[in-house]
């Protein structure tokens, strides 16, 4: 436990926060400004718009580590590093699935899901942007499988949906429950 909260004092902020576009690897957010420049209907998309105690317990159960809106990891399994971010588009709420459900799930936003591959000589390039809307608390992460896997999710729901690389780009695959 101890080597654990050491080990969090000596990460870099970057891996802990998501607060703004300066606090990802400066590579990743050249290659966001550069692609936010071409499509202004995106935006950055900060952890602080999520509910300080619904962030805290997404790090109890995804690990300390977590930014919700942002991932690293080989996602083609080409040996280049990519990252993929969750953005979202400026403005209110598209929809509101009205009062039965908790604030936190009621809300639903315009949002893209964007995969940048690394390329071998250096840079990203934007090679899957999925457009669709989820609530605020929704997030990446990664399978745990031996041939790891990007996931897109939505906090406290089966929502979910798996990005599969496929050549440059990647497919979609849903849950048994959507299509």
């Amino acid at each position: 436990a101890v080597l654990t909260f050491l080990g969090l004092l000596v990460m870099p902020l970057s891996v802990l926060a998501q607060k703004s576009i300066s606090e990802l690897r400066p590579a990743h957010a050249a290659a966001l400004h550069a692609f936010i420049t071409k499509h202004p209907e995106q935006q950055f998309l900060s952890e602080l718009e999520l509910d300080k105690e619904i962030l805290k317990d997404m790090r109890r159960n995804f690990g300390p580590s977590l930014t919700p809106y942002y991932r690293q990891g080989d996602f083609n399994h080409d040996g280049v590093q990519d990252f993929a971010m969750i953005l979202a588009k400026e403005g209110p709420p598209s929809k509101d699935l009205g009062p039965d459900l908790a604030a936190s799930h009621r809300y639903r936003h315009d949002i893209a899901v964007v995969i940048f591959n690394g390329q071998k000589r250096g840079g990203f390039k934007a090679a899957f942007v999925k457009n669709t809307d989820a609530p605020l608390v929704c997030f990446l992460y990664v399978t745990f499988e031996k041939r790891k896997r990007l996931y897109f999710a939505v906090y406290e729901t089966d929502e979910h949906f798996i990005m599969v690389p496929a050549g440059n780009g990647y497919l979609v695959e849903y849950g048994p429950d959507k299509n």
